[in-house]
């Protein structure tokens, strides 16, 4: 069989699966599967059910609007959340059969999670939260606050009237996030409601109530296992982006009392509560290194709380988990191609199982309540992004730089592939082998790489190189699908990819020793990493591309001021001005803490390090893309770069996506910079 090349329009082909989560008696696995849907340009989800002793698969929804599902404690239900009703909505499948129904809400659901008794469902909401007779400020028209309630309230109540004065009231410090938009005058807070138990004969009436109050956010939540609280992350706070901090607060469900769980020095995020009650699983740090600080697992011993009259515990009472081995928990480095959001973490008797990071390789570890670590399953030759389990029944998602993203099964240390939906399709594409390459930089300091070979690759032949960069900038590259990296290695490039300094899973210092100094080790870094591939004999020196998006983006330009090694290069979603991005991304806190300083004070230092400050350096075409709507990056940081390369005669082209943020989501858009990335270096290919 002749096999082909990877393309763009092969996410028309591929599905990605995850979310999965297991029955609580091991022997059933839910899942996602998300396909493309060309006609209608957006994808379609929907659940799978696979039995974990023959691997027997069904599909048990066909809508293709799912977006999370979940087992009823005692296994007997499913529940899902849809947008099949018009907004958000939960709705129950009963594991007998039968058509789902649903359990309706006024306001759209965010998350949600089963009561243990699997009598009632929690779920997080948007509501309105101000008090009555609110007015934005001293001063606002007569009125304003009641025009303001109803124009946020407009989506969440079906056949509202279109409002006619859309003015925006702006008194919050962090105002919009990416993806998201303005985030108006709604507030975050945690709803119960109950499930019927059988199939209802009669629609099921609104029964939802509200428990937490208060003008402020709660975003994670977890419920005890006696049903009788939920702790919450959330920042009593009117500016919480300023303080940079968020607590975890204990709720009583009947009586919506409130009590300070965990009073942080910084974030807190992710709380889990332990099936025995005795321990409170979160991540969080402690802003040590501002806002460039790992975020690390840590255990909370709840009996302390209770022991102590309910007095706020602090960081002294914190078991830590990961923080001693000074590596981040989580994932940082997953496939281009994959279905984000499973759980990366999950409790087992008294013993917690976690996703953690190192030397970008993310694998399964766990820890009982001492914070004792121990490796479950890491493989350097592949990442392992979401985890879920149930005795000594293992699921998780995996894959590596010539493998998509596949769902596994491990029971008893057998691990066995859920049987793949892209099987068929993968016959007829050749991949390019990839390696590790580890090497030192400059100054002696070790950094690691990964090469992906052509598929036609010959010992003893150069090769065009394309260099690509990880956004971040404390992300981190690892041994995870390349997407677009395999589609260059079927064209007959080298695809170098690295983890310079301020890449996460190295250790604190590693990450943050970039802070106000981009630019710096990081491009010194880089371009080692590019040297130490020529050095091979294996690349085309007349031939070495580049590309990268949003800290990506930034050090594709930076590079384009610095050197004229490139033939050609991609910007995507860049920062060029860190003196003009200052208050124009929706992470302002962030970025003044990593650009290294306040345009009042130290603009002099801020454009030292921009792009645009070194715009006549460069001899490079260049091409630069950026979705309009981006509030991370804003196209404007795009637009200042462009404008100074064409005022000074150099080679520029810009791409605008139209409403498309920091990420670009609409799958012909996808495609489209795909195509254009092939299209503008094979132009430029000599």
């Amino acid at each position: 069989m002749n096999k082909r090349a990877l393309g763009p329009e092969d996410i028309y082909n591929i599905r990605t699966l995850g979310k999965a989560e297991l029955s609580s008696d091991g022997k059933y696995l839910a899942y996602l599967v998300q396909s493309i849907d060309g006609k209608k340009d957006k994808p379609c989800t929907d659940i799978f059910l696979t039995c974990t002793d023959t691997r027997q698969t069904r599909r048990l929804t066909s809508s293709g609007d799912i977006n999370s599902v979940s087992f009823s404690p005692q296994g007997q239900h499913l529940a899902f959340t849809s947008r099949r009703s018009g907004k958000e909505q939960i709705w129950i499948m009963s594991m007998q059969g039968g058509e789902a129904w649903q359990l309706p809400t006024p306001q759209a659901v965010k998350t949600f999670q089963w009561d243990p008794n699997g009598r009632r469902i929690f779920y997080s909401a948007k509501v309105f939260s101000k008090p009555r007779n609110w007015s934005p400020y001293p001063g606002a028209p007569v009125g304003d606050g009641q025009r303001l309630e109803k124009l946020a309230k407009q989506n969440q109540t079906d056949g509202n009237e279109e409002p006619k004065n859309k003015a925006r009231v702006i008194t919050s410090f962090k105002y919009r996030a990416d993806g998201t938009g303005y985030l108006g005058d709604m507030r975050s807070h945690i709803f119960e409601i109950p499930v019927p138990q059988q199939p209802p004969l009669q629609p099921v009436q609104a029964q939802s109530r509200q428990i937490t109050q208060g003008d402020w956010d709660y975003t994670d939540f977890s419920p005890s296992p006696d049903g009788k609280y939920f702790v919450a992350a959330g920042s009593h706070s009117s500016k919480p982006e300023l303080a940079g901090k968020s607590d975890l607060w204990l709720y009583e469900v009947d009586t919506g009392h409130c009590h300070q769980l965990y009073a942080a020095p910084g974030p807190s995020f992710s709380p889990s509560w332990s099936p025995q009650g005795k321990h409170i699983a979160f991540r969080g740090h402690d802003l040590s290194c501002g806002r460039s600080t790992t975020a690390h697992l840590w255990l909370l011993d709840v009996d302390q709380f209770f022991s102590q009259d309910k007095q706020p515990l602090g960081p002294q009472d914190l078991i830590p988990v990961t923080q001693p081995l000074d590596r981040p928990a989580g994932a940082y480095a997953g496939a281009e191609l994959r279905l984000a959001g499973g759980k990366t973490m999950f409790w087992s008797g008294e013993e917690l199982y976690f996703l953690m990071t190192d030397r970008g390789v993310p694998g399964i570890y766990k820890t009982d309540c001492t914070g004792k670590v121990s490796p479950v399953l890491v493989d350097k030759e592949r990442a392992i992004t979401s985890i879920h389990g149930i005795g000594d029944t293992l699921a998780y998602t995996a894959s590596a730089p010539d493998q998509l993203e596949e769902l596994y099964i491990n029971i008893g240390g057998q691990e066995r592939q859920i049987p793949s939906l892209n099987k068929e399709f993968l016959e007829g594409i050749e991949m390019g082998r990839w390696e590790h390459m580890p090497y030192q930089s400059d100054d002696g300091q070790g950094v690691d790489g990964w090469v992906i070979y052509p598929t036609n690759y010959q010992p003893g032949q150069k090769y065009p190189l394309l260099l690509l960069i990880h956004g971040g900038p404390h992300g981190a590259y690892g041994p995870a699908f390349m997407y677009i990296g395999q589609q260059f290695a079927g064209r007959g490039y080298l695809v170098l990819y690295t983890n310079p300094r301020g890449s996460e899973s190295y250790g604190q210092e590693f990450a943050c020793c970039i802070d106000k100094n981009w630019g710096d080790r990081d491009y010194a870094d880089i371009m080692a990493g590019v040297d130490a591939l020529v050095a091979k004999g294996i690349v085309h020196e007349d031939n070495i591309f580049a590309h990268g998006w949003s800290y990506g983006g930034y050090m594709s330009c930076w590079l384009a001021t610095q050197t004229d090694k490139f033939k050609a290069i991609c910007a995507g979603a860049s920062v060029t001005n860190l003196l003009s991005d200052y208050g124009t991304s929706d992470i302002t806190m962030s970025d003044e803490w990593e650009y290294g300083g306040q345009p009042w004070r130290d603009a002099e230092h801020l454009l030292r390090h921009s792009p645009l400050n070194h715009v006549e350096n460069v001899t490079t075409p260049l091409l630069l893309l950026h979705g309009e709507k981006d509030m991370r990056c804003p196209a404007s940081q795009t637009e200042e770069f462009y404008i100074a390369l064409q005022r000074l005669g150099k080679e520029a082209v810009m791409v605008r996506y139209p409403d498309e943020f920091h990420s670009l989501r609409r799958p012909h858009h996808r495609v489209d910079r795909y195509q254009r990335l092939l299209a503008w270096f094979e132009h430029h290919r000599s």
